[in-house]
């Protein structure tokens, strides 16, 4: 239907309904002579009135139909157009977020890598089980790179992992608690947007005034939201703008990529002591994968 241009199509078309009246003019008076039994001769004359007689019902009948089809050819097509753009869409989403995942994975182990090391000259045996932590954690987040969300419970599993390595590193200098219920653990979460936030409480935490540092995260819902604080009680920041670096400038723009903007976080000192992270996300589905 596209392959001619406006005007040609419409000379076309009149052809067509031209054609079809005068098809239609000879077809009824065969059948008026035949089974009604007129007498009058079929001439070129008596054929051009019939058709001149039933142009304008013809034409109107043949356009009507021919409105219709281009209609919905036309409709058809913004539709099609508009599920390859939703699929480009979507495709190039979860491209986008595949690759920042794989961006923070090295991170994340590199990061992990570099705490094992300063503990190797510390304590042979707590860097074994250091290794043997890294390597279940490098398990679980390998198996969940081409998922977009995961369970709280997935998510807390990884960074128990990260937090026992931290654990042999500082000894008692560094503690935590986790407070959440067993509803909230089946809440969908993106991967791996706790541990860079904890892993920066603890690079900034700690400093000469403050060597043993308690880290709290609580995660719980609220008008339909998902809320995770992240608060020590170490260091305070210093500066009026922060800065981020690699691992939460990540997991902002996976989150941001995710919920469209939908979501907020917040970094602040908390009060007198330490410093307080707040993300809110929007509660997903259960079963979105």
């Amino acid at each position: 239907m596209n392959k001619f241009s406006l005007p040609i199509s419409i000379i076309i078309h009149t052809l067509i309904s031209v054609l079809l009246s005068l098809y239609s003019s000879i077809l009824l008076l065969g059948y008026e002579k035949i089974f009604l039994g007129y007498d009058d001769p079929i001439t070129i004359k008596v054929i051009l009135s019939r058709v001149a007689y039933s142009s304008n019902f013809n034409f109107f009948v043949y356009f009507t139909l021919i409105t219709i089809l281009y209609a919905y050819y036309y409709l058809k097509k913004q539709k099609d157009q508009e599920i390859e753009e939703s699929n480009l869409k979507a495709q190039l989403l979860d491209s986008k977020i595949k690759v920042l995942q794989s961006q923070l994975q090295p991170h994340f182990l590199f990061n992990a890598l570099n705490d094992i090391s300063s503990l190797m000259d510390i304590n042979i045996e707590k860097s074994q089980d250091a290794i043997a932590d890294l390597s279940e954690m490098l398990r679980k987040t390998l198996s969940i790179k081409d998922v977009k969300y995961i369970t709280l419970k997935e998510e807390l599993s990884i960074l128990n992992k990260y937090l026992s390595i931290e654990k042999l590193r500082f000894g008692e200098k560094l503690n935590f608690d986790i407070d959440t219920t067993d509803i909230t653990l089946l809440e969908k979460i993106p991967p791996l947007i706790l541990q860079p936030i904890v892993e920066n409480s603890i690079k900034h935490g700690f400093s000469y005034e403050h060597d043993t540092i308690m880290i709290n995260i609580k995660i719980f819902v609220y008008n339909n939201q998902i809320v995770f604080e992240i608060t020590n009680n170490g260091m305070q920041i210093q500066v009026k703008e922060v800065v981020f670096g690699n691992g939460i400038s990540n997991v902002l723009e996976r989150i941001d990529t995710l919920y469209h903007g939908n979501y907020s976080f917040d970094i602040r000192n908390n009060r007198d002591l330490g410093v307080i992270n707040i993300i809110k996300i929007p509660r997903i589905s259960q079963t979105t994968t």
